[in-house]
C-alpha cells in the first residue's frame, strides 16, 4: 500500500479549511473521530481523533495502533493517546463550538470528549467534510483510473 503524499494531505487539508471557513467564519476547533474521514485527511484510519484548530497545526491522536499509524501516514503530527486528558489543551478554556462528524460520533463518545473538550454547542462538519471530499485531485483521479482498469480487466478475463 502506498502512502498519500503529504502533498495531497496538506492540500485536502487547505480546501477543508476554506470550507469551514466560508461556512462558519468563526469556527473554532474540528474533531475528526470517522475512520474515513481520519484516513482521507490524515493517511490512516486508527482508532483516534483529528483534532483541526482553526489556528495552528492539525493534530492525529491515536488511542491504539500508534506504530501502525505512523508506518502508514506521511501526516506529520501523529501523537499517542491513552484518552482525551492526554490530548486536551494544558490550560482548557470553554470553546463556543467545537465542530464534529455528527453522524459517526455516538452520544457516550461526545460525553467523553466534552469533558476534556469543554464547550458551549456542538455543530457539524459532515458537509464541509464530503464537499472537500467530492472534489478529486489529479491523485485521486489516477486511483480511480486504475482501479477502473482493474475492475474491467477483472469482469472481462470471468
Amino acid at each position: 500500500m502506498n502512502k498519500v503524499p503529504i502533498i495531497e494531505l496538506n492540500d485536502r487539508m487547505r480546501r477543508f479549511r476554506a470550507c469551514m471557513d466560508a461556512d462558519n467564519p468563526n469556527w473554532e476547533l474540528a474533531a475528526i473521530f470517522g475512520r474515513i474521514n481520519q484516513y482521507y485527511f490524515a493517511g490512516t484510519m486508527q482508532d483516534g481523533v483529528l483534532l483541526i484548530p482553526r489556528d495552528g497545526p492539525a493534530v492525529l491522536c491515536v488511542r491504539r495502533s500508534f506504530e501502525r499509524a505512523r508506518a502508514e501516514s506521511l501526516f506529520p503530527e501523529i501523537r499517542p493517546m491513552k484518552g482525551f486528558r492526554d490530548v486536551a489543551p494544558p490550560a482548557p478554556g470553554t470553546r463556543n463550538v467545537i465542530h464534529l462528524d455528527t453522524e459517526v460520533v455516538p452520544l457516550a463518545l461526545l460525553g467523553r470528549f466534552r469533558k476534556y473538550f469543554p464547550c458551549k454547542d456542538v455543530a457539524s462538519l459532515d458537509f464541509q467534510a464530503l464537499r472537500t471530499r467530492a472534489v478529486k485531485s489529479p491523485y485521486e483521479l489516477a486511483i480511480l483510473a486504475r482501479a477502473g482498469a482493474i475492475h474491467r480487466r477483472i469482469l472481462e478475463e470471468a
